[in-house]
């Protein structure tokens, strides 16, 4: 059920550079939910092109959880939606409406990887721990693949690192594409994603077409990943996406 209503700032923590953490009260409506997975429209206070501004940001708190909504934001040099995050203060009030967007989970009998680039981890993260912590999806075996550049600027490794521990059946692997330093080689590995989901399927010796495959990150990368899955002859029905923009 889309809603529109007044939401306070509860939290907001910088948690790698140029990353925000927020976290705004929950709908009071009690029927109000969403699916994880999808965004909520941010009412920006200025106007764009002659209209009123609007943002999309992901959710990356899961629906289990109805206590707070809580999003992943990077800051992107003089954005409209990246200067309204960077002034905003706790106890500030902001105009949000939702859910909306349909990179949902799709129930299937096949294994999940998913493939996230930067802040693409935000909806993903809310899908995954929605299915470890659900009765009804805590079995499925799940991989995660997140792209990042630098191991500098990892964040919510606490938290995957918990989710993965607690449930055998998640694994996940960060991809450093730009890192000459030392790893933690037990969760990163330098290359890209592909890379990740290349070892994946050669240890495990099956066929990279058992999987269903979901993919979020900035346009480019999401379209590359893409086009890369469908030349290995994933049937499109099997390959779900959200392009940040």
């Amino acid at each position: 059920m889309l809603i529109t209503y007044q939401a306070k700032l509860l939290e907001k923590i910088e948690i790698a550079p140029e990353i925000y953490l927020l976290k705004f009260t929950y709908p009071e409506n009690s029927d109000w939910t969403y699916n994880a997975g999808q965004y909520m429209i941010f009412h920006l206070p200025v106007e764009e092109k002659g209209h009123p501004a609007r943002r999309l940001y992901s959710i990356a708190s899961s629906p289990l959880n109805k206590e707070h909504l809580d999003f992943i934001i990077e800051l992107i040099p003089n954005g409209l939606g990246s200067t309204y995050v960077k002034n905003i203060q706790i106890g500030d009030i902001a105009t949000l409406q939702g859910p909306a967007g349909l990179f949902t989970f799709k129930p299937s009998e096949r294994e999940s990887i998913f493939l996230a680039t930067g802040t693409g981890i935000a909806p993903i993260y809310s899908i995954i721990s929605t299915l470890l912590n659900n009765n009804s999806g805590k079995d499925k075996k799940l991989h995660l693949f997140w792209g990042m550049k630098y191991a500098k600027d990892l964040y919510i490794m606490d938290e995957l690192q918990k989710l993965a521990e607690g449930h055998p059946n998640f694994r996940f692997t960060v991809c450093l594409s730009r890192e000459e330093g030392e790893i933690d080689e037990l969760t990163c590995i330098k290359g890209r994603v592909t890379h990740g989901l290349e070892q994946l399927t050669t240890q495990d010796a099956r066929s990279i077409l058992q999987y269903d495959y979901y993919i979020c990150g900035g346009p480019v990368v999401v379209e590359s990943l893409r086009k890369f899955l469908e030349e290995k002859q994933i049937p499109r029905d099997q390959i779900h996406f959200e392009k940040f923009t």
